[in-house]
């Protein structure tokens, strides 16, 4: 979809996107996840990009049966690559004011990155459909400690 390159655009798309994981019968956490991600790329966006060729952002999503990728495209250079696992410029503290977005994406994301060209940047990134074992086994215990 493609929308204004404007602060208002996060909150447009993220209520057709988190209507659509809900609809589809994602979990809530999930759902939670990916639109706190979706809001953090398409905010980005805004702050740090400028407006692609043919004007506003572009914003996509594919619903997989493993994670669900999220794009967003700009008119601007992007963010510095970023290789999985490798720690991000800064180290994105959490107590900082600004500059946490991409240390949350990295949290709660399986993989994300970027890619950039002359004319656009995208910045992906795949949110978890289901927890991974060690997520799993992480709960079991709590709740067996809880018990």
């Amino acid at each position: 979809m493609l929308v204004p390159h404007s602060p208002p655009s996060a909150s447009i798309v993220r209520h057709r996107f988190v209507d659509e994981l809900r609809a589809r019968g994602l979990a809530g956490t999930v759902v939670d996840d990916a639109a706190l991600v979706l809001s953090e790329l398409v905010g980005n966006a805004v702050r740090h990009g400028a407006p692609l060729p043919d004007g506003g952002i572009s914003v996509s999503w594919q619903v997989g049966p493993d994670v669900v990728r999220i794009e967003v495209a700009d008119g601007g250079r992007g963010p510095l690559r970023h290789e999985v696992g490798a720690p991000l410029v800064g180290g994105g503290s959490a107590d900082a004011e600004h500059g946490r977005g991409l240390a949350i994406v990295g949290l709660l994301t399986a993989s994300w990155g970027s890619a950039f060209d002359s004319t656009a940047a995208v910045v992906w990134a795949d949110v978890a459909v289901r927890q991974t074992a060690e997520i799993r086994a992480r709960q079991d215990a709590e709740e067996r400690q809880e018990a």
